[in-house]
Order: C-alpha cells, then structure tokens, then sequence
C-alpha cells in the first residue's frame, strides 16, 4: 500500500516522548507500507463520522490517517499526531462536512 506523509505529521512525530515516537514510527514508516489493506494492520479504526478518515491508538497519542483511492489503487496519507484529547477537534475544524453548523464538539 502506497503511504505519504504530510510534513506537519513528521513535525508532530519528532516531539513526541521517545517510547512512544518508536512505536509510531515502527507502525507507519515498516509495518504499514507493507500491508495490503487497512484491515489487514489489525490497529486501524474508523473515525466516526468522517468517510475515509481512521485512527491508530498509541496509549494518550492518536495518528490521523485518510484514506484516498487512485488509478493506482489506495493511498494512505498520514495526516497528524496528536493526544487524544486534540486530534477530534482537529478533524472536526478541518474535516467535517458540516462545520459551520450548530454541531458541538
């Protein structure tokens, strides 16, 4: 599977606590590149309510990742790095088909 990386992520990535950096980079830079489908990871979740939108857990951190389909089959952008608490409102500001709405977080 074909796997890009936004430069904000890679920002994100070199601040984190070094326990958890390793075990990110391990996911998205070895294992992820070499998987066939999002299911077939095992750690990839759906973002609820954003089509092509999924998560991976590591312990308070979340990476962001959408899911875009091409002539060459998918690609998986690999979009933040964030705690829990942050990367739901990042999704939402950015991403959320009806921002702007009396939608609350």
């Amino acid at each position: 599977m074909k796997v890009k990386y936004r430069k904000k992520f890679l920002k994100q990535l070199s601040k984190i606590q070094l326990n958890i950096r390793e075990q990110i980079e391990e996911f998205v830079f070895k294992q992820l590149p070499v998987t066939t489908s999002i299911s077939e990871s095992g750690k990839i979740e759906k973002l609820t309510g954003y089509k092509g939108f999924y998560k991976v857990r590591f312990g308070v951190f979340r990476v962001g990742i959408e899911s875009k389909a091409n002539n060459d089959g998918s690609v998986l952008i690999i979009r933040t790095v964030m705690q829990r608490k942050d990367i739901y409102k990042f999704f939402h500001k950015y991403f959320h088909p009806t921002v702007g709405s009396n939608l609350q977080i």
